[in-house]
């Protein structure tokens, strides 16, 4: 796995959230000799991408990067850019920056908001993943492309495979429905073109693995499949997480005293798995794509899940 990475260079979505930098940390310190990393980084008011990219590098997951690869900083630059714009609001000189030198695309990127309007959800979770395959057709060097999807992507279903399924509206005829009516409109008419699933991210991660069957034939391309991510198992420290989502947030409740109570159904079982078991899964899923060499989304659908 570490000779796979030797000399190659990375470009990854996502990078300044959970399992981005987790995704980060276990690349630059399992794997010394990457050449590069690039990290799409969305310009916030106050501060710019290299602002923030510092403030992560910050965290405390990292201190054990810092001890045993103390040179990893030079091989982490951010570009500018925005998954919900056009083209991921590239500009021309980083664009060709990435089609010249990037051998590995992980496209984390993606709002995990349960309740996001449904505009800004096509926005990022399905043109984002539209322009970055067209992106990584441009890439002379490409080796291997992960997308991260989710377990629940076709949750209506009461089996879910290996393999893609159709889904019940073109994502071509939605994102058109987007540009062309007010959220109001859009808010009204939600329930109708979610169909059968409960929300707009399982709905629009669905779609993204169509745009992915249809958009991306050709490409060494996998499809990464993780159920709910909880905090670290024991890389690079046992236990870590930065955020209260999902059942983090529920044990958090419990264990500070806040929550007394909860109602459950007994006979549900709930998928978690860790994010460091994740993220060597993802980094395999690249090099496995890549070994294999997938020549076809279509005919070879490569899907990996994780529990």
């Amino acid at each position: 796995m570490q000779e796979f990475y030797r000399g190659k260079t990375v470009f990854l979505t996502g990078g300044t959230g959970f399992m981005g930098k987790t995704l980060m940390e276990k690349l630059l310190r399992s794997c010394p000799h990457i050449k590069h990393i690039y990290l799409l980084v969305r310009p916030k008011r106050g501060k710019d991408i290299q602002e923030r990219v510092e403030d992560i590098f910050k965290d405390r997951m990292f201190w054990r990067l810092r001890t045993e690869v103390p040179s990893y900083r030079s091989k982490v630059s951010a570009v500018a850019g925005d998954c919900s714009f056009p083209g991921l609001g590239l500009n021309d000189t980083d664009r060709e920056l990435l089609v010249k030198t990037v051998n590995v695309v992980f496209h984390g990127a993606a709002t995990v908001r349960f309740d996001e309007h449904i505009k800004m959800a096509v926005k990022i979770n399905v043109c984002g993943v539209q322009a970055i395959v067209h992106l990584a057709k441009e890439m002379k060097q490409l080796k291997g492309f992960v997308h991260v999807s989710t377990a629940f992507t076709h949750c209506p279903r009461q089996r879910i495979d290996e393999q893609f399924y159709p889904v019940p509206v073109s994502y071509e005829n939605l994102i058109q429905l987007i540009d062309e009516k007010d959220e109001a409109e859009l808010t009204e008419m939600t329930p109708k073109l979610l169909h059968e699933w409960p929300n707009t991210y399982t709905f629009t991660k669905a779609l993204a693995e169509d745009v992915i069957t249809k958009e991306a034939i050709g490409l060494p391309i996998a499809v990464f499949r993780p159920a709910v991510i909880i905090s670290t198992y024991r890389e690079p420290v046992r236990g870590w997480i930065d955020n209260v989502y999902g059942p983090v947030g529920m044990m958090v409740g419990i264990g500070s005293g806040v929550l007394h109570t909860h109602l459950v159904d007994l006979d549900n079982l709930v998928d978690m798995v860790p994010v460091d078991l994740v993220i060597n899964a993802i980094i395999v899923a690249a090099w496995d794509v890549a070994t294999n060499k997938v020549q076809s989304a279509e005919k070879n659908s490569a899907i990996t899940e994780s529990k």
